[in-house]
């Protein structure tokens, strides 16, 4: 499973089942965190996408192995941020469900992204 993935699932299955509840505004607070360290790590991402193309290595064969190098650890970098967004969305929709409030997900996102200026 991807980074945070298992801990996202145990979370939801604890809140489905009745095992976890929350209060209403604490979950909001913190899906909020969660949420707002979601998009933060979209932005992130977008960065390591451009820094797979970065050049001015040069012609010798080291500089393009180091070049395929970096390339390849900002595509490492990418997907890991990926997963870590995907698993804070899932740990936000977890405590929202904890406290019965699942549906306003998508409004405590687009308020997430509002307040990192995205």
């Amino acid at each position: 499973m991807a980074i945070g993935g298992d801990a996202a699932a145990r979370l939801w299955n604890a809140a489905s089942s009745g095992q976890l509840t929350m209060e209403p505004d604490a979950a909001r607070e913190v899906a909020q965190a969660y949420l707002r360290f979601a998009a933060m790590c979209d932005g992130w991402a977008k960065e390591a996408t451009h820094l797979k193309s970065i050049h001015g290595f040069g012609s010798l064969k080291s500089a393009q192995q180091l070049q395929l190098g970096f390339a390849s650890k900002a595509e490492s970098a990418e997907q890991v941020l990926k997963q870590m967004a995907s698993a804070a969305r899932g740990m936000a929709d977890g405590y929202l469900q904890a406290a019965g409030i699942l549906g306003e997900a998508d409004q405590l996102n687009g308020a997430a992204l509002t307040a990192i200026g995205q």
